[in-house]
């Protein structure tokens, strides 16, 4: 019995997640309450408060289940033990793009982290959120960067954290741009043909630069 009443909290828990990613894709998370949420997946509000806080502690709890499977793809590329950090860089970064291009809740996230200034009073704590994340993934690539010099595949004295910078602030560009002109671009399939000008710009710009 209690085997399945554990089950049935899961479910419930997860029930929510869903219907709280996909009101937040529709109506915005500034919009959506936390009875609307209730009411979309036909629970009370007591129900939404057994298993979550507030609205940032849905949002966090959703943002943990969507960035897992690029978490693992960047915990694999900063690897001290990959003996091809830059290969593995180029396939976390198209696949960034391809996941932000297939699915609308990616997308919805990175125009929350691009305009971080509307999440004010209680959304406050998802943005400072949102900002830790952005600038841990910064020092991801930092450290791929540096795996990629101590496999030769970078000078010595490549400037790892400009390059982090460079990196971080092109991928922001590539997929602010594609959002902002309405998703022209087929960037699912030009995601490596991106990725890769992307990595030649990041060399060749430090050896004339040198």
């Amino acid at each position: 019995m209690a085997r399945r009443t554990k089950e049935e909290a899961l479910e419930t828990r997860n029930c929510l997640l869903d219907t709280a990613l996909k009101l937040f894709c529709d109506k915005g998370i500034v919009s959506t309450t936390l009875t609307d949420i209730a009411n979309e997946a036909g629970l009370t509000r007591g129900a939404v408060y057994w298993h979550f806080k507030n609205k940032a502690d849905i949002f966090e709890a959703i943002w943990a289940r969507l960035r897992q499977p690029l978490e693992t793809l960047a915990d694999s590329s900063e690897s001290p033990d990959e003996p091809y950090p830059l290969d593995r860089l180029r396939e976390l970064l198209v696949a960034i793009m391809r996941t932000v291009a297939g699915q609308s809740e990616h997308q919805q996230i990175f125009r929350m982290m691009v305009n971080r200034s509307e999440l004010e009073g209680d959304l406050k704590e998802i943005g400072e959120n949102l900002q830790a994340a952005h600038k841990r993934f910064r020092v991801r690539f930092e450290r791929i960067l540096s795996n990629a010099v101590r496999r030769e595949q970078l000078p010595r004295n490549y400037p790892l954290e400009l390059g982090a910078f460079v990196l971080h602030s092109t991928l922001d560009g590539v997929v602010l741009n594609w959002l902002e002109e309405g998703r022209q671009r087929d960037l699912c399939n030009e995601a490596p043909q991106i990725v890769d000008a992307m990595l030649v710009s990041l060399r060749q710009g430090y050896s004339q630069a040198d």
